[in-house]
């Protein structure tokens, strides 16, 4: 306060007791609760929730001043004089200045896994095989507490199985799956659930791209979904080129991301870079990371903690996962959270983290790495596990009778001792608001943008597909050039047509089921985070497959058509052409189908032959349709390829009037095109039904598309 009054701002790390908010909070409640219905913790967050929800502030009241940059100190040696690190660097700069300092807290909270073997499988497994051990319930968290404040970077450490995944998982309320989960996560002591992705970021470990899209492209692309609607475009272009030079990603603006195996692109340091850049697009006060480090070589781990230091100097709270840290990303740290079996070993601060050890006669040997000394002394060994339980134990009890853990655990419970309930209540700020920055058109137009770079750069998308369609084409023309109308070429004729049909919806059906299974993980993500809604995203990647599909489509119908002298009319071949187009329309909104329900790209393109083939046998080429018995005679009726086999000869052979007979050489003696049309058992009176059925198909398969992938997509953040 002295500091204030001497015209000096305090230091924004040390957020203290200075706004009125903080302190009605902690020191008169009553006269909160008279004032402050909404029992927000200060008026700098209550102003942040009501803007990042769309809604108008009350005027007169200032908030999200820019501060002004502290004084550069002189670099200090960090790990044995090896490297500088600059501890005034306040990193990138921000396209609004109104995000106030978060304090995250979260309270006694416990996981339990359910038993693998439960229902009635568990209680037929106790009566049949008693001998055989049925599984119990696990406790993965045991009543774990902690607090992250603003400037903070902390960091959860442990072995594996120590909880640390499952720890990240509830605090940023993604797929906690079948767990059960108690206790209480706040920010500022605000009960968010799960509207804490619309003020934190969530760097996961997985990395998710359009392979085919460059740097730039991929940020230009969030900066335009992501960023706030009153974000002008210029200020959205700014934002890209901040990022690009913050993270060391100006010279590889233009490299196309890749995909290992299939497309050359960004290393592994600059695809995490570029997901890190990602997720402070919107400049989050609070932000999460699932081992930033993994996989990258020690000078790309070292970068991106680094860049994490820079923000934690803006005022950020940063929360990470990470596994087994240098010496160099260790000194990174303020904060040390490490788990073990469950519970908390040690919460505090990373200068006094060697002195709790060594008071309990865990010295770490000189010159050793710190954290791998913690990491192994509170793992659980395989040849050693009652000792490393018993050590554990005792490690995790002595620091609960630690003053610094009844420190903590008062901290974090006077922000939950606040009423203040934003989740889904009828009273919350969220109540009412999208979570969406952009608007519907928005959204489209630029998943339209973002498909159309994919599908013209990915050499598997457009250009392979028209090979292939010019290449089967000529070879079909070929081995039917120029069919006689007589006896002998009729089943040529009809058979090049259900080839078409056959080649069409088999290589639709399973393109579009693979193509979309695999990006199904990278729409959950975008999806979580609030980029686009579900429709958009839907219709855009019909708009644009579509006309693709149709034109391969109708290069290899139109090849097929004049090399192999079917009917020789114009009004018959563009009427072919509809239907095979037709027909590509309805095989694709079947692929949509086995595409959005199966739970990996190996499963969809495993389901479309068990799916398609018995549909391709009662079409009415193998099988004449008079012949079918009755008690299979409904696969019939679900087969598009039937109505459009059927449609395809009717419009091949209705107008033709006669054919070449000789009697003596043939036991079947087909006059004109209408005999033909009647041994396949096919009528003329069929067509308008057939069109109609093919485009109830359609309509069928895409509604319950669209339904199962909004299904999916809102439970996947529960189930995962």
């Amino acid at each position: 306060m002295d500091s204030q009054a001497n015209g000096q701002k305090a230091p924004f790390r040390n957020y203290p007791v200075s706004t009125l908010g903080d302190y009605v909070r902690q020191h008169n409640s009553s006269w909160r609760a008279n004032h402050y219905s909404n029992k927000q913790p200060n008026l700098e967050w209550y102003q942040y929730l009501r803007r990042q929800a769309d809604l108008e502030n009350p005027p007169g009241i200032p908030y999200g001043k820019r501060r002004k940059p502290k004084p550069k100190p002189k670099p200090q040696n960090r790990t044995q004089g090896t490297m500088l690190y600059d501890d005034g660097d306040l990193g990138i700069s921000k396209v609004d200045f109104t995000s106030p300092p978060v304090t995250l807290t979260w309270l006694d909270l416990q996981a339990k896994a359910p038993p693998k073997d439960k229902g009635l499988r568990r209680t037929i497994k106790k009566a049949l095989c008693p001998w055989k051990e049925v599984g119990e319930s696990k406790l993965l968290l045991k009543g774990v507490s902690g607090i992250a404040k603003p400037g903070q970077l902390v960091a959860i450490m442990g072995a594996s199985g120590a909880g640390k995944t499952t720890l990240l998982n509830i605090l940023t309320q993604r797929r906690p799956g079948t767990l059960k989960v108690t206790g209480d996560v706040r920010v500022n002591g605000t009960k968010m659930d799960r509207n804490i992705n619309r003020v934190s970021g969530y760097v996961q470990q997985e990395e998710l791209f359009i392979a085919s899209m460059t740097t730039r492209e991929h940020l230009h692309f969030n900066a335009m979904l992501r960023l706030n609607r009153d974000v002008t475009k210029e200020e959205r272009i700014k934002r890209v080129d901040e990022l690009l030079d913050f993270l060391n990603l100006k010279k590889a603006e233009k490299t196309i991301i890749g995909e290992p195996g299939r497309i050359k692109g960004l290393s592994g340091g600059e695809k995490r870079r570029l997901l890190f850049a990602s997720e402070v697009m919107t400049d989050p006060p609070l932000l999460f990371a699932d081992e930033p480090t993994s996989g990258l070589d020690g000078s790309m781990a070292f970068t991106i903690c680094d860049a994490m230091r820079k923000l934690c100097n803006q005022g950020k709270t940063i929360v990470c996962t990470i596994h087994q840290p240098s010496s160099e990303i260790f000194q990174l740290f303020d904060t040390l959270y490490l788990l073990a079996e469950g519970r908390v070993a040690y919460f505090g601060s990373r200068k006094k983290v060697e002195g709790f050890f060594s008071g309990l006669g865990y010295v770490a040997p000189d010159n050793y790495n710190l954290s791998d000394f913690f990491i192994q002394t509170l793992a659980i060994l395989p040849f050693d596990r009652e000792a490393s339980l018993e050590r554990v134990e005792h490690i995790c009890d002595e620091y609960e009778k630690s003053p610094l853990y009844a420190q903590h655990i008062g901290e974090a419970r006077q922000y939950h001792e606040i009423d203040d309930d934003q989740s889904n209540s009828t009273g919350g700020i969220f109540h009412s608001s999208s979570k969406y920055k952009s608007s519907f058109f928005r959204q489209f137009r630029w998943l339209l943008w973002r498909s159309g770079i994919d599908m013209f750069r990915n050499p598997f998308q457009l250009r392979l597909r028209i090979m292939i369609s010019i290449i089967l084409g000529v070879l079909l023309g070929l081995l039917f050039l120029r069919l006689q109308y007589n006896q002998l070429a009729f089943q040529n004729i009809s058979a090049i047509i259900f080839m078409l049909i056959i080649n069409i919806s088999f290589s639709t059906v399973q393109g579009t089921a693979d193509g979309l299974s695999r990006q199904l993980n990278l729409f959950f993500k975008e999806h979580d985070d609030g980029i686009y809604h579900t429709i958009p995203y839907f219709v855009a990647r019909f708009a644009l497959e579509l006309p693709v599909l149709g034109l391969s489509t109708f290069i290899l119908g139109t090849i097929v058509y004049w090399m192999t002298n079917l009917y020789n009319s114009a009004r018959h071949y563009f009427i072919l052409q509809g239907i095979l187009i037709l027909c590509t329309i309805v095989a694709m909104s079947v692929g949509t189908l086995v595409g959005v329900s199966a739970p990996s790209p190996d499963v969809a393109v495993a389901l479309v032959v068990p799916i398609v083939l018995p549909l391709l046998v009662f079409a009415g080429f193998f099988i004449s349709a008079k012949t079918i018995p009755n008690w299979l005679i409904w696969i019939k009726y679900l087969s598009w390829l039937y109505y459009a086999n059927e449609m395809a000869l009717i419009n091949q052979w209705e107008d033709v009037n006669s054919l070449e007979c000789n009697a003596s050489g043939n036991s079947t003696c087909f006059g004109n095109g209408t005999d033909i049309i009647n041994y396949y058992g096919f009528s003329k009176s069929h067509y308008s039904r057939n069109l109609g059925l093919l485009f109830a198909i359609f309509g069928t398969c895409t509604l319950l598309s669209l339904l199962i992938l909004i299904l999916r997509a809102k439970f996947q953040r529960k189930t995962g």
